[in-house]
């Protein structure tokens, strides 16, 4: 009977395993889908789909479903795969105005941002002319309940690229400088530590002081580029 009994402890955990893994599997065959949908297929675009096939690989998800909800999510009409564009533009008294767009339609959004722009004597630049004045972040997530936690945070406790962290209850939270992006992300994959998420985060090196009347001006152009249906969020450098 405590043979019995053991084999069937044994069997019950398993299946437990199994249903919860099965489950983990179709939460990220849906991300995948939706992501190459929204996005496109691209993983040197597509940064979020990147991290998601990552984490699919390390977690030995079928090829085969990994491939099949690439194809879902490709399948759709061209016209409805969105890019994650940034765009930038100059306002009054220098102030920088960084557009971040999720769009089917680049030339759609440019006009409509060059004419918001414009209302106050702005003008759109290329992204790549303004990014000297700007510090480039990004900020991690990692999941604490999946992993060795004295593995996390060691990791991030000696790595030196780290710029900042914060623990919470489920995951901890850290800030590293784009540009060291692929060296931290091999030194977790290393340990099969995956990202559960990955943000930008883009701060201004000078902030601008603008005077009362002018700020207001600068407050409406941001408005008006917030309701553009293709705007995600707005970054700038002016003090508000």
């Amino acid at each position: 009977m405590a043979g019995h009994s053991k084999w069937a402890n044994t069997k019950h955990r398993k299946n437990t395993q199994d249903i919860k893994r099965s489950k983990l599997f179709t939460k990220i065959i849906k991300k995948i889908t939706i992501s190459s949908k929204k996005y496109g297929s691209d993983v040197n675009k597509n940064f979020k789909l990147r991290t998601i096939l990552e984490k699919a690989h390390t977690l030995n998800v079928n090829k085969n479903l990994i491939n099949n909800a690439l194809k879902r999510g490709a399948g759709e009409n061209k016209k409805n795969i969105f890019h994650t564009v940034k765009y930038a533009g100059y306002s009054i008294n220098g102030v920088v105005i960084i557009i971040h767009c999720n769009t089917n339609n680049s030339n759609r959004t440019v006009s409509n941002i060059r004419n918001i722009l414009s209302l106050y004597k702005g003008n759109l630049t290329k992204y790549n002319n303004i990014q000297y004045l700007f510090n480039f972040f990004y900020v991690i997530k990692i999941n604490i309940n999946l992993y060795n936690k004295n593995i996390i945070y060691n990791l991030i406790n000696k790595n030196k690229m780290v710029y900042s962290k914060k623990k919470y209850k489920d995951y901890v939270s850290i800030t590293i400088k784009m540009k060291n992006f692929k060296k931290i992300k091999k030194n977790f994959l290393s340990y099969s530590i995956t990202f559960d998420q990955v943000n930008e985060l883009i701060t201004p090196k000078i902030i601008r002081e603008i005077d009362l009347i002018n700020k207001k001006k600068i407050i409406n152009i941001i408005n008006l580029l917030k309701k553009l249906k293709e705007t995600v969020y707005i970054t700038h450098n002016m003090n508000l």
